[in-house]
């Protein structure tokens, strides 16, 4: 029997929670443009290859389907965007826990590979610390910068920070080539914005991925590495998987 709850039957299901599987693995993706030379689905596939990594480090977690759409409004302006308001999402997380705590989920890992789904992360904990306040819930703290393990592996690597980049630079695209070559237009590769990412950051709030740079892309996706790439990714679900078991009651 696996761990996908997509894959698993109802009486499956109702095993592992009794044998003591009791936490969900709820990965969140997006839908927008990541440069000329990665897909839509970008965050998604990401989203879902950490949950899977997460799952092998946190035994009997479940690991609910992606969701696909989230808090994109920032990427306006280029084809393909598909997204949803901060106050929608969360309100689909907390209708999703409300199910879960249903049938035993005791503790719900919101697993965000998406920046902009800060904002409904932190509602949706809100939420669900006044309206199932016997759930643990665990989200990331920030999104949009650079996680300390990934920035350590590039770094260890002799990649600068400014070509790792915040979306679909160095880093995104040597994770994609990891996990789905067959969708990384490297041809169509081309370096974004390479400055300071921190000030970028403020640049997007305000005026969005157009505003930063007319590529959409923060970072040099042309230094990117299949094998740096899953090495991105292992260290990040270790990372998440110390900050998890560091927090067993999920900041309730």
């Amino acid at each position: 029997m696996g761990n996908r709850l997509a894959e698993m039957s109802w009486p499956e299901v109702e095993r592992a929670v009794a044998a003591g599987a009791t936490t969900v693995l709820l990965p969140l993706g997006a839908t927008e443009q990541h440069g000329p030379h990665l897909p839509l689905g970008t965050d998604t596939v990401r989203a879902e290859a950490l949950a899977g990594l997460l799952a092998e480090r946190l035994p009997g977690a479940l690991v609910a389907p992606a969701l696909p759409f989230g808090c994109s409004d920032e990427h306006a302006g280029f084809p393909g965007l598909l997204g949803v308001g901060k106050e929608t999402l969360a309100r689909l997380i907390v209708d999703l826990a409300r199910r879960m705590a249903g049938w035993g989920v005791e503790r719900l890992v919101l697993l965000s590979a998406h920046g902009g789904n800060g904002e409904a992360l932190s509602l949706a904990r809100a939420m669900l610390r006044s309206e199932l306040p016997g759930l643990a819930v665990w989200a990331p703290e920030d999104l949009t910068s650079l996680s300390p393990a990934t920035a350590g592996v590039a770094r260890r690597a002799g990649v600068p920070e400014g070509a790792l980049g915040l979306h679909a630079g160095e880093g995104e695209t040597s994770e994609l080539l990891h996990l789905r070559p067959e969708l990384v237009r490297r041809e169509r590769a081309r370096p974004g914005y390479t400055g300071d990412m921190e000030s970028v950051v403020k640049i997007l709030k305000a005026g969005g991925l157009r505003a930063a740079h007319r590529s959409g892309v923060l970072g040099d996706p042309t230094l990117a590495s299949a094998g740096r790439g899953a090495s991105y990714l292992e260290a990040r679900a270790e990372e998440i998987a110390r900050a998890v078991l560091g927090d067993p009651d999920g900041g309730r």
